[in-house]
């Protein structure tokens, strides 16, 4: 599982390293640990958009992770326009 620690970065680059990463791998599991709140729905639509499943969503103390799982079917995301932050 690839993991990445974005606990010290502002929204969105969260979300954008979500992307970034999904977009790069043809399958596989990414686990994303992040602080800013707003960055939960932009992650949850791009991972509808691009057909993946979110596994797991949990808020301990104020530090949100999430795992994704994308199959090799999933779709890329192209000029979709997402709420901001």
């Amino acid at each position: 599982m690839e993991v990445i620690d974005a606990t010290n970065s502002e929204c969105p680059e969260p979300f954008m390293k979500t992307v970034a990463k999904l977009m790069s791998i043809k399958s596989g599991t990414v686990k994303v640990i992040f602080k800013d709140p707003k960055c939960v729905d932009m992650i949850t639509e791009a991972v509808k958009l691009m057909d993946c499943k979110i596994v797991e969503t949990v808020n301990q103390d104020g530090i949100y992770s999430m795992i994704i799982e994308k199959g090799e079917s999933s779709k890329e995301i192209k000029d979709v326009k997402l709420g901001g932050c």
